[in-house]
C-alpha cells in the first residue's frame, strides 16, 4: 500500500510529535511519504523519523504565502508517488490537493475543528472517543484511532531526582491559557500556598507560547514567582527522558481532543491530575486510573493537590495506569488502526 501523510509543519504539537512514529510503523510493511507543507520544521523532530524507509518532502512554503509553487510541487509528487491513500491531519489541507486519485483520509484532533470540508473526504478518524462524538453532533461520522505513544521510549525510573526536599509538578504543553488552562493551575498554587500555607513545591512549565509573559506576571500577582519555573520549550528526548523525576503531572486544560502529554506521564509512571474533560478522561479510564478536578475550578485543583502532597503516590493506580497505557494507546495500535481503516475504504471501491 502507498501511503501519503500530509501536515502543516513538523513542529512540537501532538500532532507533529506522533506523526514520526506513525509513518515508521507504516513504512515496516508499506510504502510511505509524509510531506510537510510549511517551513516550520523542528529538526530534533525530523531526526526521529526513518529516511531510509520513509520519504520526506519539505515544501518548504512560507505560512500565509501566496507562492503557488510549493502547491505544484505538492501534487507533482503525488503525481510521481501514486498514493492509494491521501492522509491529511489538519484544517484546509485538502484544497491544496488537485491529485484526482487516491483516497482521502483525515484525522480529526480536536473538539473545535470546522466541519465544512469533511465532505471532501473518504472516511473521517477521530482521535478520541470525545472527538468522534463532537464529529458526530457535525453531522458526520467518524471512526475512532486513538492518539498514541511510545511507551517504550519513555523512561519510568528516576534518574536524576531532584535532592530539595520538595515536590516538584510538571506540565508539557504550549502557554496558551484559552486551551491549556495553566491560569487555573497558577490560581490553584497560589491557593495551596496563601490559604493551605503550604511551600514546599516547585511547579514546571515545559513549553513556549504566546502567553508566556502574561502567565509570568500572574505568578508574581499570587505570589508564588519563587515556586514556578518556566522550563521553555524542550526536544521529546528531553521529556521522554526527565518526566519520570517528576512526583506529579497536572493538566489543567479547557477542552482537549486527546491529551497526548497525559499518556506520556503515566507511560513515565507519574501520578496524574486532570481536569475533569473528555479526552484525559479517556485515557485515565474515568477517573479510575488518575485524579480528576472539576474543570475550571482552582479551588477544587488546589485541594486535590493538597490531597496528593498529604496521601503520596498510589503505587497500584500508578502501575495499573501504565499498564492500561501500555495496553491500549501504544503508537503502534494506531499505525495498526489507520492500516484497517486504509483497507476497508480500499475495499469499498
Amino acid at each position: 500500500m502507498r501511503i501519503a501523510h500530509i501536515h502543516w509543519s513538523l513542529g512540537t504539537g501532538g500532532i507533529e510529535t506522533m506523526l514520526p512514529d506513525i509513518v515508521n510503523e507504516q513504512a515496516k510493511t508499506n510504502d510511505v511519504a509524509l510531506v510537510i507543507v510549511n517551513d516550520w520544521v523542528e529538526h530534533s523532530i525530523l531526526a526521529k523519523i526513518d529516511q531510509t524507509n520513509v520519504r520526506v518532502v519539505l515544501l518548504n512554503r512560507h505560512a500565509g504565502s501566496r507562492n503557488p509553487w510549493p502547491i505544484i510541487k505538492l501534487n507533482l509528487f503525488l503525481i510521481r508517488f501514486k498514493p492509494d491513500i491521501i492522509h491529511t491531519h489538519a484544517y484546509q489541507i485538502i484544497d491544496m490537493i488537485l491529485y484526482p486519485y487516491g483516497k482521502k483520509i483525515r484525522t480529526i484532533h480536536n473538539t473545535y475543528n470546522k466541519s465544512d470540508e469533511y465532505h471532501k473526504f473518504d472516511k473521517l478518524i477521530s482521535i478520541s472517543k470525545a472527538v468522534q462524538n463532537f464529529t458526530g453532533n457535525q453531522g458526520f461520522e467518524s471512526v475512532v484511532a486513538d492518539n498514541g505513544v511510545t511507551v517504550s521510549s519513555i523512561l519510568n525510573r528516576e534518574s536524576k531526582p531532584f535532592e530539595d526536599g520538595k515536590l516538584h509538578f510538571i506540565q508539557v504543553s504550549r502557554l496558551d491559557i484559552a486551551q491549556k488552562g495553566q491560569d487555573i493551575l497558577l490560581k490553584a498554587l497560589g491557593i495551596v500556598k496563601a490559604d493551605f500555607r503550604i511551600d514546599n513545591f516547585m511547579m514546571h512549565f515545559v513549553g513556549n507560547g504566546a502567553d508566556e509573559e502574561k502567565l509570568k506576571m500572574m505568578t508574581r500577582e499570587l505570589g508564588i514567582e519563587s515556586n514556578v519555573v518556566f522550563e521553555g520549550l524542550k526536544d521529546q528526548m528531553w521529556v521522554y527522558s526527565n518526566l519520570c523525576n517528576f512526583d506529579l503531572f497536572i493538566q489543567p486544560s479547557r477542552f482537549e481532543g486527546f491529551g497526548l502529554t497525559v499518556a506520556e506521564a503515566i507511560a513515565a509512571k507519574v501520578p496524574v491530575l486532570v481536569s475533569n474533560i473528555e479526552g484525559p478522561l479517556e485515557i485515565i479510564d474515568g477517573g479510575r486510573l488518575g485524579m480528576t478536578f472539576e474543570n475550571e475550578n482552582s479551588l477544587d485543583c488546589a485541594e486535590k493537590i493538597v490531597a496528593f502532597m498529604h496521601d503520596g503516590r498510589n503505587e497500584n493506580q500508578v502501575e495499573a495506569a501504565y499498564e492500561y497505557v501500555k495496553d491500549n494507546y501504544d503508537v503502534s495500535l494506531t499505525a495498526q488502526k489507520y492500516i484497517e481503516v486504509y483497507k476497508s475504504v480500499l475495499a469499498d471501491e
